[in-house]
Formats: C-alpha cells, structure tokens, sequence
C-alpha cells in the first residue's frame, strides 16, 4: 500500500523585524493614573453631588460604555507597535488605523516641530512621503519617543526635510492636509460637540419633567 501520509504544511515564519519600536512606557503609566486618580474620582463626585437618584441606571449605561471605550485604548497601547523590515513598515497605532507600507515607496520623510494651545509645549512630528508627495503615514514623538523618531530616520536613510521652525497644528496640518488624522478633522469636533449637547438636553429634559411632575 502507499504512503497515505503528507507532510505538514510548514507554518508561516513570523517577520522579523530590523528596528522595532513601542510607546513610550510613561505615556501608558500617565494615562493610567490620569483615568484611576483623576477623571474618575470626579466624575463620580458630580454625579453623586448633581443628579437624581432615578437618572443612575443612565449614567451607569454611560460609565459602561466610557469603560469599554478605555479599555480598547489600553489594549491598544499594549499592541501598538512599529516594525521596519527588509521589505516594509508595519505601523499598528494606538488611535489610527494600522498599515504596512513598502520600504520602497518611502522616498522622503519631513520633520517638524508643532504646539498645541502652547507654544511652550512642543513635539516633534515625522511625515513619510513616496515620489510623488503623496502621503504614506506619520509618527508623533509624543507616543514613539524623540528617540524613537531618531531611529526611524536613521533605519529608512532617505532624503530627510527639518522644518527647523516650530508651526502651530493648524499650519502643520494646512501645510500637510494629508496627514491629518482622523480625530482631527473638522467632522470630529462636530460630532463630539453634537453627542455633548444632546447628553446635557436630555439630562435637562428629565430633570424639568421630574420638577414639573
């Protein structure tokens, strides 16, 4: 009789990777210990402090939902990672979608210093670029560590562009629209505005029913 047995199919090798980077571990440690010793001590005093005892199955709906939200960001955090190998860049995000780029579409990258609120508060940001200026993916040294962005320079070693003076987010992003993400964008703001405004109407309805009532 013949041999009925096949050899195994050979598992795919797992990449390996030349430079890997992780979030910067304080990033993980503060957002922590801003959720734990911060925002839920007071959420929970206003809560206690303003609103009716018949709204808590509500606000419980809410906290839930604030919790599970927390929790992605945390496991996020713990998985975010960037990846340069022979042939690619694997970015997988904290807040952004993940991708993988060519190593050979990379054809520049442009550094740049932006601030926020203040101009005291400054970070660094590195957008890589292909040939015909289209956008590929950005890093921020908030999240990956000046280090970290150092590294990535030096890993690609393509034409490098060091906006030397430091620009506002509202010029970085006017001057590179493409790289703006996803939270930044003007819909965003809308949309968080929007969900706010209806909360507190339909607190202030319940509570001018419960008066009237």
């Amino acid at each position: 009789m013949g041999d009925l047995t096949a050899p195994a199919a050979a598992r795919p090798s797992a990449t390996v990777y030349d430079v890997v980077l992780r979030p910067r571990r304080s990033l993980v440690r503060s957002t922590i210990l801003s959720v734990v010793f911060s925002a839920v001590p007071l959420a929970v005093a206003l809560v206690w402090v303003s609103l009716p005892m018949r709204l808590w199955p509500v606000v419980t709906g809410a906290v839930i939902l604030l919790a599970a939200a927390v929790a992605v960001v945390f496991v996020r955090l713990g998985t975010a990672f960037i990846g340069i190998d022979p042939v690619a860049i694997t970015v997988r995000g904290v807040l952004t979608q993940n991708r993988r780029v060519g190593r050979d579409r990379v054809h520049s990258l442009v550094l740049a210093t932006t601030y926020g609120s203040a101009v005291e508060r400054t970070t660094r940001e590195l957008i890589a670029l292909d040939a015909a200026g289209a956008h590929l993916f950005r890093l921020r040294a908030d999240t990956w560590s000046d280090a970290g962005i150092d590294s990535i320079v030096d890993a690609l070693g393509v034409q490098v562009t060091d906006e030397t003076r430091p620009m506002s987010i509202r010029e970085f992003v006017r001057r590179y629209p493409a790289s703006r993400s996803w939270y930044e964008q003007r819909g965003a703001y809308v949309a968080v505005g929007a969900v706010a405004v209806l909360a507190v109407a339909g607190l202030l309805v319940v509570e001018t029913t419960g008066l009237l009532g």
